[in-house]
């Protein structure tokens, strides 16, 4: 009898070691792992059952099982009302599953879990995160106060674009030297709103190439969005000033009349 019992600890043992064996390579593919606010994603689990039956496929946001493939019930699909989550069933199998109008909320961790039949039914999971963006409607807008500077000048500019989450780091270069932003500031009303920042500097010369200066602004959200918008200023802003006659004693306006006076005799002449 003592034998009997050690067969059959022996076969359950080697049965758990093949169950263990017969589910492989489960992953997770977030497709995009980065999308805009409103737009679809699609989860896909990949996995290896070595010609094992298909048990379950469940599929969490975090500890919320929100949408499961079960091959072997008479509805083999099953969704669960979890708030902003929208599955899209006639994209959703086996092996995926397609999630439309995602919102911030879904920002975070999905988990599928794979389960494979009797008589093993071993499970392995895989997890991976998802990140919902909101990205600037419009390419970033870049103003300054003039269209000329002279070296000693102060050039104040700004750039600026619709609000986005999460805010973009916004950065200036001027003839391809970094500079430093000297405010950074958002506000919105109501979800409108305007992000934006400020530089102020003090123009030196060597801050010209060939009299001119290329402004650039760039709007980033790393690896997501990146805009630029450039403004091309020149030196030179103030007007040549003409060069007054002058005379402490009156003669230059003596000259000027000495001249007028002379053409008008000469027209006079031609007109005889």
């Amino acid at each position: 009898m003592k034998t009997c019992h050690l067969w059959l600890e022996a076969a359950v043992a080697l049965l758990a070691i093949a169950g263990a064996n017969c589910l492989r390579g489960v992953s997770l593919e977030v497709d995009p792992d980065v999308v805009q606010r409103g737009e679809k994603v699609i989860l896909r689990c990949n996995y290896d059952l070595e010609n094992a039956p298909l048990y379950s496929l469940k599929w969490y946001r975090g500890r919320h099982e929100f949408y499961r493939f079960s091959p072997t019930e008479e509805s083999s699909t099953k969704t669960f009302n979890i708030s902003g989550i929208n599955v899209d069933p006639d994209k959703s199998n086996n092996s995926q599953v397609t999630l439309r109008n995602v919102d911030f909320g879904l920002s975070g961790t999905f988990i599928c879990e794979v389960t494979a039949d009797a008589p093993t039914f071993s499970t392995a999971s895989a997890s991976k995160n998802l990140t919902v963006v909101f990205l600037p409607r419009e390419e970033p807008v870049i103003v300054s106060e003039r269209d000329r500077y002279d070296p000693g000048d102060m050039l104040r500019a700004n750039c600026s674009l619709p609000p986005s989450k999460p805010p973009v780091h916004i950065s200036f270069t001027l003839n391809s030297m970094p500079l430093k932003a000297t405010t950074r500031q958002q506000r919105t009303k109501e979800g409108e709103g305007i992000q934006w920042s400020e530089i102020s500097l003090t123009l030196q010369p060597f801050h010209y190439t060939n009299g001119r200066l290329n402004l650039r602004c760039t709007a980033e959200i790393p690896g997501v969005y990146s805009k630029q918008s450039e403004l091309q200023l020149l030196s030179g802003m103030r007007e040549p000033v003409p060069e007054r006659v002058t005379s402490e004693n009156g003669s230059g306006m003596h000259t000027m009349t000495f001249v007028t006076i002379l053409c008008l005799g000469t027209l006079h002449l031609l007109l005889r």
